[in-house]
């Protein structure tokens, strides 16, 4: 970008099937940055199923046009279609490759070849490298949501709509606040639910189970409170950090640095909570090295009471090993047969029930979107929009095609060299 020339900034319509309607920038927050940024030009790729129509960004003062060719910077949600990369221009959006991911190998070495500068919205983090421009809050809401929903199905008590038919959060609000009594077991008992995970992720479940009047229980109290609660109380839930999810091999004191040092060192401690719960709701990411939650062979013991796992990392085969394949918003829900371990249908007879959805988010697109819009607003844009034409390197995962020095370690994957 040469100087003086304005700043021009593109959204893409997302090209990821199924259709993704959430949108990186909501028009109000273009509204603000162009009334903070004198010269700014925001361009905005037409759009049949975003979920806010053109006509609201004309109002904010976008240009609606195809063509991206003139824009500094290129910003979508998720990985963008080969054939919307612009060769020698600058994207930000979710690439999935930090991890080397095989299914996005393509789309890394397509980057590299047509000297493409990415900023990848995982970079984006704090001083404390917690991320700060994320949808996990909201996947969270919906995770848990699902994860609810699955016991009325399999009872055949009631019949919960699923969050994209309801559209809101407040829609879903409703329904907890009114009938969350319908969650109780079928002898009246309280419903017992584990929430592996208290970040982002985490808190948005922990928001659900709160509007559904859950009483939160510590650990060691929940595992205690069998027989011991209120009778008007329909559902409780407690919280497992790492530190209660597993234990050194070698009988010493748990420290957070050694398990995210070492993970491959620790063994799983959760099943006293997996004899003593009906619902698990998985909120934290696999690392490879670390141990499973349970043995898949474990669900075949009358002692493992879980009835539905709402895993909203969706890591194949991972933290929780009846995760054998991601599920899809249209069809959320499967079955592992307690005696084969082979899937089967959900909620039939001696099954354990799986939630697995990949892109829980795009269930609550509109309020999905503005929590992110703001985030990335204020973590990103507008310093990238006032400094220009210096362009940040913090959160760079591609520089003109060439690999940013904190991740040398693709270089295979990405084809350089």
């Amino acid at each position: 970008m040469k100087p003086n020339q304005p700043f021009r900034l593109g959204i893409l319509r997302e090209s990821k099937k199924p259709l993704d309607l959430r949108t990186p920038l909501i028009p109000g927050d273009c509204r603000d940055l162009l009334k903070a940024n004198p010269g700014l030009e925001i361009r905005v790729q037409p759009s049949s199923f975003r979920c806010f129509a053109d006509q609201y960004y004309l109002d904010a003062g976008c240009i609606i046009q195809e063509d991206m060719s003139e824009c500094n910077l290129i910003i979508g949600v998720k990985e963008v279609a080969l054939d919307q990369l612009l060769p020698e221009h600058a994207f930000a959006f979710f690439s999935h490759t930090i991890k080397a991911q095989p299914y996005n190998q393509d789309l890394m070495r397509y980057m590299v070849r047509n000297r493409i500068s990415l900023y990848d919205y995982e970079l984006i983090t704090n001083e404390s490298g917690q991320r700060t421009v994320a949808f996990g809050y909201w996947a969270g809401i919906v995770g848990a949501w699902h994860g609810l929903r699955m016991r009325g199905l399999r009872s055949g008590t009631f019949s919960w709509p699923r969050a994209v038919e309801i559209g809101t959060y407040q829609g879903l609000q409703q329904i907890l606040k009114h009938e969350g009594y319908l969650l109780a077991n079928q002898d009246s008992s309280p419903l017992r639910v584990l929430l592996c995970g208290s970040g982002r992720v985490g808190q948005g479940a922990a928001q659900v189970l709160n509007d559904a009047g859950f009483m939160a229980f510590d650990p060691q109290d929940f595992l205690a409170s069998q027989g011991n609660l209120p009778t008007a109380i329909h559902g409780i839930y407690t919280v497992l950090r790492s530190k209660d999810l597993f234990r050194p091999k070698d009988s010493s004191p748990y420290t957070t640095e050694a398990f995210y040092t070492h993970p491959q060192d620790f063994e799983s401690c959760v099943k006293p909570y997996l004899s003593n719960a009906d619902l698990m709701v998985n909120t934290i990411y696999w690392n490879s090295a670390a141990p499973r939650y349970f043995n898949a062979s474990q669900i075949q013991d009358s002692e493992f009471t879980v009835q539905q796992i709402a895993d909203i990392s969706c890591d194949i085969e991972g933290s929780v090993p009846l995760t054998i394949r991601p599920s899809t918003i249209d069809h959320p829900y499967y079955g592992i047969a307690r005696d084969t371990l082979r899937e089967t249908p959900a909620f039939e007879p001696n099954s354990v029930d799986i939630m697995a959805v990949d892109n829980l988010p795009c269930e609550l697109p509109a309020e999905a979107s503005r929590d992110f819009s703001a985030a990335l607003c204020r973590n990103f844009l507008n310093s990238l929009i006032q400094n220009a034409p210096q362009m940040p390197c913090n959160f760079i995962l591609l520089d003109q095609g060439n690999l940013h020095p904190s991740f040398e370690y693709l270089k295979s994957y990405a084809g350089i060299g």
